[in-house]
């Protein structure tokens, strides 16, 4: 009985693989392909395998503006939201104030209210304070993330033992060596978590950007890839070739972090 039901599970597992698997395979293999081609018989191989709209996107379109861009605003996303997240769940998790749950209570509103449902308030505030474009994107790109960081951030830091920030405390250390030296290497599994959240969310958004980014220089990758799907003419083979660019910084950052990203989930949600 035991080895039918893992025969089982062996052919479903391998069914959700391909299904995850054969989207991309399939968006590959066609970037290589003419429009002609794709339109005449979109599921066969490519006739000849040619790079012409890799070189094209690079060349006459510039998709490495749009690429930086896209690493900047996710980076400094990432940076500033472990920074500000990692100090406020210490805040909430160890020190004893009036306030520490209201502000978690607060802080979890986040989480529950979709950002997108708020873009109207958002751009009214952004046109109010008169910034706009890039610095308004990361701004909000912030705002966004830390809730769930600061979710995920207490959730650890309640399954640290409090004898380890005891010891350090006997042996002089004051706050700021206490979690810079102590609790914030501790923190590393669940600091991978968030960064690759919040790297993978603000690397794919798309509404944002389109509302917010009014220059061209300032514009994302999704952005870039949005402009070649057109209501009479779509250029497939460049969309298709953007949209594989698009998605090898996103598994470079999940192979580089991967292995702290389970480790970083399930502790944290153990006592969170």
């Amino acid at each position: 009985m035991k080895k039918v039901i893992n025969v089982i599970r062996y052919i479903v597992f391998c069914g959700l693989e391909l299904v995850v698997i054969f989207p991309i395979v399939f968006i590959f293999l066609s970037s290589f392909k003419t429009t002609e081609e794709i339109y005449n018989n979109p599921w066969s191989l490519p006739e000849i395998f040619n790079a012409k709209s890799y070189i094209a996107v690079f060349t006459e379109y510039g998709i490495l503006r749009n690429l930086i861009n896209s690493v900047i605003y996710s980076s400094i996303t990432c940076i500033v939201t472990v920074i500000v997240s990692a100090m406020a769940s210490y805040a909430i998790a160890r020190m004893h104030w009036k306030l520490s749950k209201f502000c978690m209570t607060y802080l979890l509103l986040g989480i529950m209210i979709p950002i997108h449902s708020l873009l109207v308030p958002l751009y009214i505030s952004i046109s109010r304070l008169h910034i706009t474009n890039s610095f308004a994107l990361v701004l909000i790109y912030i705002a966004g993330a830390i809730p769930t960081a600061v979710f995920i951030l207490t959730g650890y830091l309640q399954s640290i033992p409090l004898e380890l920030e005891e010891a350090a405390v006997i042996d002089g250390a004051s706050i700021g060596q206490l979690f810079f030296k102590v609790i914030l290497p501790l923190l590393k599994p669940s600091i991978a978590t968030i960064a690759i959240i919040t790297f993978l969310n603000v690397w794919n958004d798309l509404m944002m950007g389109l509302i917010f980014l009014t220059k061209e220089k300032s514009k994302t990758i999704q952005l870039f890839i949005a402009q070649f799907k057109g209501d009479h003419f779509t250029n497939y083979p460049i969309l298709l070739s953007s949209i594989i660019i698009s998605v090898i910084p996103m598994l470079i950052v999940y192979l580089l972090m991967s292995d702290r990203l389970v480790s970083g989930m399930t502790q944290g949600a153990i006592k969170g």
